[in-house]
This record gives structure tokens, C-alpha cells and sequence, in this order.
């Protein structure tokens, strides 16, 4: 919060000096006045407003029509079924808007009715979530509801502060002097719009910050962007379209090839399916198998799971990371999704896009800010894209999980379901199988991928000594994933 607002300190504490001297001038045009403690407190509303839409809104270089309506949720406190994980999410909606219902209060006299400043507290989260709709953050109803509380308690403390501080309440409002009288206005309500609509204009042009770039601001460094020099220290030329090779340990990029490009994710995407389950799941949780497997298409790859099988979400990860099962991704998903919507009763379709939200926001916070997915298999959808960068910090994210590492490292896993089925499933990934030809001893997994769109396609990892690094390689054959990964990783120069 406190990065969000230096960083669009300076325009906002420009628009707001601006604009109390542009109302200066139209005051004394008008033979009217304010205290010296109305001024005050339009700054401190100026910058207040700064740090709410430099938190909140989709600078306008990240809005996006293409973006429009794909993150949103209208199920009304849904919030509260996340408040274990997250109870900032509760408390500071709340808390953000406070200041906002205060500051009214001690600035209009208007504003000292609660039906007014209500509908402005609601309003201007609205407006908020609204704009949301043309970005990557979610557009929520709860946001709505807890900012409107947030405004309700800064309405009551903006009237204790008046109750206790009679010099403050005489001096809210414009002052109009006329025959040598003077009469307090009460029609002061505009002013304070057009602060909000100007500060608005000033953080949507000028400021580059939002909430989801401070929580980026707090993770482990992420690979260089194209502003950043590459250290390339290998030589090797590939015949996959994408490919990204990072040395984890040093942070140092060795090799890329149109890492920016977006792409379709196939199967890599069911890393981000599981990192997003284990956030709200736990390993030995029960999972009753629905019809949801049902929506995947015809030529998905699967784990053959059907509607009444019970296995753990443990389980179902092997499903999902081994033979990839595409019926897996689903089911997790719908699992997953019913307790995010906190209705274990929430239809498949609600569900699923619960889920697919909490991986956009999961992808967004693993650094994956040039990816959308839309499905939690990957299969080809429309809209659908990602980069090798990005997969490249998926799959950052994915080996911090111990579980998940040791199952993408597992060359095979039986497992005896809780409803009475034997499985085994064999790892599609040949870097890890000592009778391919393509075995590589150092291989740790990750995540093989494949249809019409993206190509054939594998996101790999290897320990290498003390180092471990992680090879994308996209838009390849079916050969040639395993090749191009083997010829990148063959290509560092020991140390």
C-alpha cells in the first residue's frame, strides 16, 4: 500500500494543490470562502484519493477491452469463506473506505446526512469495480458491500470528531458573504466531485501502480524483463518456436527465443491447476468425482475418473500431473471452486469459474502477468494465452510446493483410490524415464503439453550440480521437445 502511494504521490499531491487553487480563484469570483482547515483536509482527500485509485484501478497502459468481464464475481459475501486464507481482504475493504466516509463528513455539511454520504461511498466503489472490468484484477460484489461499510463507520466517526471539535463544524462547508452577512452554504457536494474526478484522471494517466504490482513488489526476483540486460551464457539453436532456459540459483536467463510471444498453454496449465488447489485444499482432503468430468472434450487426455469415485486431492494430483488427466484438472477445479465459493452445493459451472479467477489472481501473483486462462486443463480455448516466460514463473511457483515437486519428479505412482480402484499411472514426461532415449539423468520433472494450437511442449527442471534451472520449450514436435530441452541443458557450461 505504502509503495502504491509513493509512487503516485507527486501528481496527486499536484491535481490536489491544483485544484484548491483554480477553487481559490472561482471563490473569490463568487464572494465566497473556506477555512484554512477546509483546505487542509481537500489535500489530505486529494492524496487519500490518490492512494485508493493507484491501489484499486488498471493503469490506463494495462486496461484492455480483451480483458473485459473475464474475472468476475457476483456471489455476495463470498468473502467470507475465504477469511481464514485472507482476512485482509475482509478487514481492509473495509478499513480503505473509513477515511473516505470521515473526510466527507468534515468537509461538507451536506454530507453530515448519512444518505448522502452512503450512496458516495457505495458510488465510487462501484465506479472502481467497474473499471476493474477492463483489467486483470476481479471485479467483486463484496468489494461493493465492504466499502460501503468502510464508508458507514467513517460517516460515524466523522460526526464523533464534529460532536467533540464544534471549531471543525463550523468550519465545513463555503462560507457566502452577502449585504455583510455571512451564510454557510450546503450545496458544496460538486466541489468535492470534481477533486474526485480529477485525481481519478490524474492516477489513471500518470500513475503506473496497483495492488497487484505491490504484492509482485514483494516476491523473489522475477526473470528480466526486456528493460533488463540477459545474460546469456550458452549457445544452442532449437527448433521449438518458444523457449526459455532460467538459471534459478543466480536469477541469470541463459537462453530465450520469443518468450514474450503469447501462446496457447496446453497441459503446461495444469501447473497452475495445482498450485491454485493446494491454496485452498488440503492433501488428504475426500473428493467425491462428479459429472464435471463429463466437459472435457473427446480427444483429452485422461485419467480415467468417473462420476462416484472417491480419492483424495493428493490422488487426484497424481491424476492430473502424471497422465495428465484432463478429467482431473476438472474435478480438482470444481472441488477447489465449491470452496471458494464457500457452497459445497455451488453448481459446476459457478465452480469452475470461481477457479479459473483464483488462477488468474495466482498467476498474476506468480509473476505470470501476460498469460489468461480460461479452462484448468489448458485445452485450446479462445482467449486463452501465456508466454515461456510466464510458464517460466508457473513453474517457479509450482517447485516451491515439496508435494508437487515429488510428484512431477515420480516416474510412476499407484495409488489405491478411497473408493476401491487400483491405478498406476506412468509420468508422460521421457527426461525422467530411464528407458527413453531421451532420459536425462539431472531431469526433476516438470510438465509435458500438447495440442493443435501450442504444438508439443514441455516445461522441465533439472538440479545440475547445486543449481537448479528450468528449461520451457513450446511449439516444438513431438521429438523435438525432448531434443531442444536436452540440446539446452547440455549447453551449460559447468562451473
Amino acid at each position: 500500500m505504502l509503495f502504491a502511494f509513493s509512487e503516485n504521490l507527486l501528481p496527486g499531491f499536484a491535481v490536489s494543490i491544483l485544484f484548491i487553487g483554480i477553487f481559490e480563484i472561482y471563490l473569490k469570483l463568487r464572494n465566497e470562502k473556506v477555512n484554512w482547515s477546509h483546505r487542509i483536509l481537500m489535500l489530505i482527500m486529494g492524496l487519500y484519493l490518490t492512494m485508493i485509485f493507484s491501489m484499486t484501478l488498471v493503469p490506463w497502459h494495462q486496461a484492455s477491452l480483451h480483458a473485459f468481464g473475464r474475472n468476475v464475481n457476483l456471489i455476495p459475501f463470498h468473502v467470507l469463506s475465504t477469511m481464514d486464507e485472507n482476512p485482509f481482504n475482509l478487514w481492509g475493504n473495509i478499513i480503505m473506505f473509513i477515511p473516505f466516509g470521515t473526510l466527507l463528513v468534515l468537509l461538507s455539511r451536506k454530507c453530515g446526512r448519512l444518505l448522502i454520504t452512503l450512496p458516495m461511498g457505495a458510488g465510487l466503489s462501484v465506479f472502481i469495480e467497474l473499471m476493474q472490468l477492463f483489467g486483470y484484477r476481479i471485479t467483486d460484489i463484496d468489494d461493493v458491500i465492504l466499502n460501503t461499510v468502510g464508508t458507514l463507520c467513517g460517516f460515524i466517526i466523522g460526526k464523533m470528531i464534529l460532536r467533540n471539535s464544534p471549531s471543525l463544524r463550523r468550519a465545513a462547508g463555503i462560507i457566502k458573504r452577502i449585504d455583510g452577512n455571512l451564510f454557510r452554504k450546503h450545496n458544496d457536494v460538486p466541489n468535492i466531485a470534481l477533486l474526485v474526478l480529477l485525481v481519478l484522471v490524474s492516477t489513471f494517466f500518470a500513475g503506473p501502480m496497483n495492488t497487484d504490482a505491490v504484492e509482485k513488489h514483494a516476491l523473489p526476483p522475477a526473470p528480466p524483463t526486456a528493460a533488463t540486460p540477459v545474460i546469456k551464457t550458452i549457445s544452442a539453436e532449437v527448433s521449438a518456436r518458444n523457449a526459455y532456459l532460467w538459471d534459478l540459483s543466480s536469477n541469470a536467463i541463459l537462453y530465450k527465443k520469443e518468450s514474450d510471444q503469447k501462446i496457447a498453454p496446453a497441459s503446461t496449465t495444469k501447473m497452475l491447476t495445482a498450485v491454485t488447489a493446494l491454496d485452498y485444499c488440503e492433501q488428504d482432503e475426500e473428493v467425491l468425482v462428479g459429472e464435471e468430468v463429463y466437459q472435457i472434450a473427446t480427444d483429452a487426455s485422461r485419467a480415467w475418473l468417473n462420476p462416484g469415485a472417491r480419492l483424495t486431492v493428493r490422488q487426484l494430483l497424481d491424476a492430473l500431473l502424471l497422465p495428465s488427466g484432463n478429467d482431473a484438472a476438472y474435478s480438482l477445479a470444481v472441488f477447489s471452486g465449491r470452496k471458494i465459493c464457500g457452497d459445497d452445493e455451488a453448481s459446476i459451472d459457478a465452480a469452475l469459474d470461481a477457479f479459473v479467477s483464483a488462477m488468474n489472481e495466482k498467476a498474476d501473483e506468480l509473476g505470470a502477468v501476460d498469460s489468461w486462462f480460461v479452462t484448468p486443463d489448458g485445452y485450446d480455448a479462445e482467449g486463452q494465452y501465456t508466454t515461456a516466460h510466464d510458464l517460466a514463473c508457473i513453474a517457479r511457483g509450482f517447485l516451491k510446493s515439496d508435494l508437487l515437486s515429488e510428484i512431477a519428479d515420480s516416474r510412476s505412482i499407484s495409488d489405491t483410490w478411497l473408493s476401491g480402484q487400483e491405478v498406476t499411472y506412468d509420468n508422460t514426461n521421457e527426461l525422467i524415464d530411464p528407458e527413453s532415449q531421451y532420459y536425462y539423468e539431472y531431469a526433476t520433472g516438470l510438465k509435458t503439453g500438447k495440442s493443435e494450437a501450442a504444438g508439443s511442449c514441455l516445461v522441465s527442471s533439472a538440479q545440475i550440480g547445486k543449481k537448479r534451472y528450468l528449461c520451457v520449450v513450446m511449439g516444438s514436435t513431438e521429438e523435438g521437445r525432448w531434443a531442444d530441452s536436452l540440446k539446452l541443458y547440455r549447453s551449460i557450461k559447468p562451473e
